[in-house]
């Protein structure tokens, strides 16, 4: 009988020559036609400072590794609220809904279920991190509407920008008065729950400068009980084109976004009432007519809420000096958080300022005939956060509970080198030196303490590129990631604790291209990891208590597939129409090593297997018509033991537009037509998770969505 490993070589060479031009470099664009169309004079090209997205496609494809790319018309007409939703069709990224506005992202199993904001995965924005130095993840910083494409860098693949977190790098392109081709859009949405989305942005270019800027406002109900959200985003981004040879641009983020918190239900609440709001925690009474002890009012009665205002401005300069370039960036943000939670963890009062600086340079000299390409780069960042907790009253602050200042700094150099060793063969080969402090200064109620961590970490990779549209690559690497200070506080309601940075080797083989209607992009990985952080916790029927902590060895291995087949080209292309059809297979062996306690037990929080596929009919007349498919055939452990799962479940929606006129678009996306009751996310368990334990959010019910697009 084939070992495991065995099967998943079998398994990924079987995917090899069907593959999948997935929204990692392939599936990237709906349109099946493969007519290249080439316009002149148009602002869409680029330029030092914002790469155009086909030059970022060409350049992301001499990558060694799986990389995702997503532009913005793949999920154009969808409601997309958040960065997660944005990322359903690239392979190996496993995105679900904690709360409204609010995701979860996992790349190959990292940051699995994170509670104390997001972690495993960097968020940049236009090359410049948006992952505070502490190394957490708001990822509503960034409005989906301000985004041209994106980016995923998956594990040490993301070494351009000095990743080295299991899940890579999310790097989001916003759009400037270069690259938008158009001056103004006006967008208005509506939907249910009294869902409402409306967005402004204007785009223009001179001789030498050029601007965007954008407005969304967004408000809604939610689906549940005390799920509201009010959210304003305004983004500017304003380039000068000094001389021929330096361009600068400049950034500004202001964010207030606001949401009510509807609490995690029992398995049996969260299947048959989704709609409510956690219920209050009581115990009792104890004999006929004795008393009840309230533990918990529930999210309701102490108004739970995240309420999140953030400032951000940043700068990234270029110069060309002929045989080489230079990119130096530097930020700056403040960031207030007004977070009230359970009776245990209370209300979390945070304000946090943060700044930072890198400097990337890249160039390439002659080596026997052909042209070798190195790339070099620094980075540091530092935040220091006023850190406060509140007891909970009924939704207001009762007695202070702890106060201190948290101060985070992170540095790290890398440099890499591609060289051509034959005319379609490369190597590349890498290092990385980061180093990372958190340090909790308390003057009230929790201990102090500091951790400081460092590491090396090599790269070597190959890419064979043995026809035109065509490539197969493998890669071995070393990752890094610190403790987040959230991790190392529990979010402020227990002591610090200090757990050790995560490490990884992974190895990585797969294949990407184009072959007549059929394109692809698969890739076969495992991981071997020490000192993972997983979110363990204590559940009953009285109440949920979560921390990190450090497991001993673990195994992250899977394949990421993607295939897209353009059906009947030829016949539908004489009628002015196309067929595609997409898939999107991830498979997710992840699990413990020989664990003295959970012995080789698969890890909680994310699904062995996903599937998700789309059918999309479109027309030159300006219409499409698509139906989509999100399949977990089998739902996650809720806990390490492995004795409860998560339900399967199956989601069916569709999405239409139509071009009414030249610039003028409707549209219209219906979300589980079906109306499934479905877990979204779950809490993690260190042990037995009773049905009766208060882990699980219930995904949104059947929703309707629509709108129209106005561009000049």
């Amino acid at each position: 009988m084939l070992s495991a490993r065995h099967s998943l070589l079998v398994a990924a060479f079987a995917l090899l020559p069907a593959g999948g031009h997935t929204v990692g470099l392939g599936q990237s664009r709906h349109s099946s036609t493969i007519e290249e169309i080439v316009v002149v004079g148009t602002r869409t090209a680029g330029s030092a400072t914002a790469v155009g997205a086909d030059a970022a496609r060409d350049e992301l494809s001499r990558i060694p590794g799986a990389i995702g790319f997503v532009e913005a018309e793949n999920y154009a007409d969808d409601f997309a609220q958040s960065i997660g939703d944005t990322l359903v069709f690239t392979p190996g990224v496993f995105a679900d809904t904690s709360a409204q506005r609010e995701n979860r992202i996992s790349v190959r199993g990292s940051g699995l279920n994170s509670s104390f904001e997001r972690r495993g995965v960097s968020l940049f924005r236009d090359g410049i991190p948006i992952t505070r130095a502490s190394g957490s993840t708001e990822f509503q910083e960034v409005d989906p509407r301000t985004i041209q494409y994106i980016e995923v860098y998956k594990g040490a693949n993301a070494l351009r920008y000095g990743g080295s977190a299991l899940g890579g790098v999310i790097n989001m392109i916003t759009p400037t008065g270069r690259t938008t081709p158009y001056q103004i859009e006006a967008r208005l949405e509506g939907g249910s729950f009294d869902t409402r989305r409306g967005s402004v942005s204007i785009a223009n270019a001179w001789d030498q400068v050029d601007v965007y800027a954008a407005y969304t406002r967004l408000t809604s109900d939610g689906f549940r009980d005390h799920s509201a959200v009010d959210s304003h985003y305004a983004f500017t981004n304003v380039g000068w084109q000094i001389n021929d040879r330096i361009e600068t641009r400049t950034y500004l983020t202001v964010l207030q976004d606001h949401f009510e918190l509807a609490g995690s239900l029992s398995l049996e609440g969260a299947l048959k009432d989704e709609t409510r709001a956690g219920q209050p925690v009581t115990i009792g009474p104890f004999f006929p007519g004795g008393p009840v002890t309230v533990l918990d009012p529930g999210p309701i009665a102490d108004d739970w809420d995240r309420n999140l205002d953030v400032v951000r401005l940043s700068n990234v300069t270029s110069v060309d000096l002929a045989t080489w370039s230079i990119n130096g960036g530097l930020w700056y943000s403040t960031r207030k958080l007004d977070h009230a939670i359970t009776r245990f963890a209370g209300i979390i009062d945070q304000n946090e300022d943060e700044w930072g600086v890198f400097l990337r340079a890249k160039g390439s000299f002659p080596l026997h005939g052909r042209q070798a390409e190195w790339t070099v780069g620094i980075e540091t960042n530092k935040a220091w956060n006023d850190a406060r907790t509140w007891a909970n009253a009924g939704g207001h602050r009762g007695a202070l509970r702890s106060e201190s200042e948290q101060l985070s700094w992170n540095g790290l150099a890398f440099a890499q080198i591609d060289l051509p060793i034959t005319s379609d063969l490369n190597a590349v080969i890498g290092l990385q030196a980061t180093r990372s402090s958190r340090e909790n200064r308390a003057f009230f109620g929790d201990t102090s303490g500091r951790v400081i961590n460092s590491q090396l970490n090599p790269r070597l990779g190959v890419l064979w590129s043995p026809q035109e549209n065509v490539a197969l690559f493998a890669n071995i690497n070393r990752g890094f990631e610190p403790a987040s200070m959230a991790d190392l506080t529990a979010g402020g309601a227990l002591d610090f604790t200090p757990l050790k940075a995560q490490s990884a080797w992974t190895a990585e083989i797969g294949s990407r291209g184009q072959f007549g209607p059929v394109s692809w992009d698969v890739a076969l990985y495992q991981s071997k990891i020490k000192d993972e952080l997983l979110d363990y916790g204590v559940a009953g029927a009285f109440g949920f208590l979560s921390f990190t902590d450090n497991a001993s060895d673990t195994l992250h291995r899977g394949i990421e597939a993607g295939l897209d087949i353009r059906l009947f080209d030829t016949t539908f292309a004489r009628r002015g129409l196309s067929l595609l059809w997409r898939h999107i297979w991830s498979f997710n062996d992840f699990r413990f090593d020989d664990d003295p306690i959970y012995t080789d037990n698969r890890l909680a929080g994310v699904p062995l297997r996903l599937y998700v596929s789309e059918l999309r009919l479109s027309a030159n007349r300006g219409w499409y018509f698509s139906v989509n498919t999100r399949v977990v055939p089998e739902g996650p452990w809720v806990d390490f033991a492995n004795t409860t799962r998560s339900p399967d479940y199956t989601l069916w929606g569709v999405t239409a537009g139509w071009d009414i006129d030249d610039g003028v678009r409707i549209f219209i996306s219906g979300e589980n037509i079906t109306d499934k009751r479905y877990i979204s996310n779950t809490g993690t368990n260190a042990n037995q998770a009773l049905e009766r334990s208060r882990l699980y959010t219930p995904g949104q019910g059947r929703a309707w969505f629509g709108g129209i697009t106005l561009r000049l």
